[in-house]
């Protein structure tokens, strides 16, 4: 019974290490796609050399950003001339919501498919 105990452990041991180093909420590398609930619009989001940096790809928007880690999401901020933009995406549901503060302020929100790491 020891012995069976000790090898579904060790079995399992990967599994939640693996799990662990694909987590986007622990720095880790990821795609992220969604999808804007108002207009249909698709949004990706990105990290890459797992730092605080990432990168905002919509019909809009295309440009690098600043990630901010929060309790189970992640905010991905981008300096658009005079707009401030941010995306604000909760791995808990996967939906995001985004906003830009300036000229050209404007609000979305919409839902994301698991991240791609």
């Amino acid at each position: 019974m020891k012995n069976t105990i000790l090898l579904l452990a060790g079995l399992a041991m990967p599994t939640i290490a693996f799990a662990a180093t694909n987590d986007p909420l622990n720095g880790a590398d990821f795609v992220v796609n969604c999808v804007s609930d108002s207009n249909g619009g698709a949004v990706t989001l990105a990290r890459s050399g797992a730092t605080d940096k990432g990168f905002i790809v919509t019909d809009d928007i295309k440009g690098e950003a600043t990630i901010i880690a929060g309790l189970n999401s992640l905010t991905f901020l981008h300096i658009m001339d005079k707009d401030v933009v941010t995306f604000v995406v909760d791995f808990d549901n996967l939906n995001y919501d985004m906003s830009i503060k300036g000229p050209h302020a404007a609000q979305d929100f919409g839902s994301c498919g698991d991240p791609i790491g």
